[in-house]
């Protein structure tokens, strides 16, 4: 089963701002949970991080997959 919650997220990229959304995917994996990292709309649409034991180190493996398309100032908020 995956669950999944939203974070406000507020990147720069070519030298304009963008206002995004980041769907937090959680899924049980062996009895422990694993949560992914997702942008669902904006230029970055569709980029994500992998899969991770923590909320905080999904969304470090996406800021470093934002940063490797371009994007800076990046900010995850509730």
């Amino acid at each position: 089963m995956v669950t999944r919650h939203e974070l406000e997220t507020t990147y720069r990229l070519n030298g304009r701002h963008y206002h995004a959304h980041t769907q937090i995917k959680q899924a049980e994996k062996d009895g422990r949970a694993d949560y992914q990292a997702v942008i669902t709309d904006s230029p970055l649409h569709g980029t994500y991080g992998g899969w991770a034991g923590s909320v905080e180190l999904a969304l470090d493996f996406l800021n470093l997959a934002m940063q490797a398309e371009g994007a800076g100032e990046i900010r995850f908020a509730t």
